[in-house]
């Protein structure tokens, strides 16, 4: 008896097409003359959802493959990590109300915020347009490799057990944030649940709506947890710039800042953790489709 002809309709036939299409937008983006801070944001939360949706080719590209490319879109998005950094370091500092009324207070801060805006310009001169243009190529080619996969090993690969892996990780990533709740395991939740979040979000393109919940509370952890680490990235800073202030006045005013940044994280940490808690509250298999 005849086998019957792949599904072209199969889940992972529309994450490839899903992967085509962020591919595309994120080599568009690097190949651009000129850049926004606009542009770098879209770009890199293209190669995110691009990584997160190869994680749901895993099976199908196969083993090699799949390493090859993750580390590929990992680079990538690395070169334009810098520039993100700087950018949200400088707005998350302008976003807070640290009331620091004396002008030695204001003296410490106006230096901070040159030494931000700064680090900004200069991450930003150490975008190479023929690295980024190069590195666009290679997002093509990939492309062209990802668009030549045949149907049959996306109609037989179960799309379940790559969603069930990301929620493990996720989930495993939260247990361990709450025994300890330290930067690096606050930071690795954040990853864990923004992949979490990614591939939910491809997944709704083609699958059940049942996930469109579960999509929303991932997609709002992750930003809370994304504020959190950014704010930690801020404490780290002025720690550093405020080595080299010695008046006991300025020093008041620094302890008020990294008093208040410490509040912040606390409130975000606070909901996230309950959040978390109804995120993952069910077992693996709830991601079965």
């Amino acid at each position: 008896m005849a086998k019957e002809p792949p599904n072209a309709d199969a889940p992972m036939h529309s994450a490839s097409l899903a992967l085509l299409g962020q591919l595309e937008r994120a080599a568009t983006g690097l190949e651009e003359s000129k850049r926004s801070d606009r542009t770098i944001h879209e770009t890199r939360k293209d190669l995110k959802r691009a990584r997160a949706t190869l994680r749901l080719l895993r099976a199908s590209l196969g083993e090699a493959a799949y390493r090859r490319d993750n580390a590929l879109l990992r680079d990538v998005a690395r070169t334009l990590t810098p520039v993100r950094d700087a950018k949200v370091l400088f707005e998350t500092l302008r976003g807070v109300d640290a009331r620091l009324g004396t002008p030695r207070a204001r003296t410490f801060m106006g230096r901070l915020y040159r030494v931000l805006g700064e680090q900004r310009r200069a991450a930003k001169r150490a975008l190479r347009n023929a690295d980024l243009v190069q590195a666009g190529g290679a997002l093509r080619a990939l492309r062209q490799r990802a668009a030549a996969l045949s149907d049959r090993p996306l109609a037989q690969s179960p799309a379940g057990v790559p969603m069930k892996d990301a929620y493990r990780s996720a989930r495993k990533a939260f247990a361990r944030a709450r025994r300890h709740q330290t930067d690096e395991r606050l930071h690795e939740w954040r990853k864990q649940t923004k992949y979490f979040a990614s591939e939910l979000e491809v997944v709704l393109g083609f699958g059940p709506k049942r996930f469109a919940k579960a999509h929303k509370r991932a997609h709002k952890l992750a930003e809370q947890l994304g504020d959190d680490h950014d704010l930690s990235l801020l404490t780290e800073k002025v720690l550093r710039h405020a080595k080299g202030v010695h008046a006991p006045s300025q020093d008041d005013k620094v302890e008020e800042l990294l008093g208040q940044l410490a509040g912040r994280r606390k409130a975000l940490q606070r909901k996230a953790f309950r959040l978390g808690k109804r995120l993952y509250s069910c077992r693996a298999r709830c991601y079965e489709l």
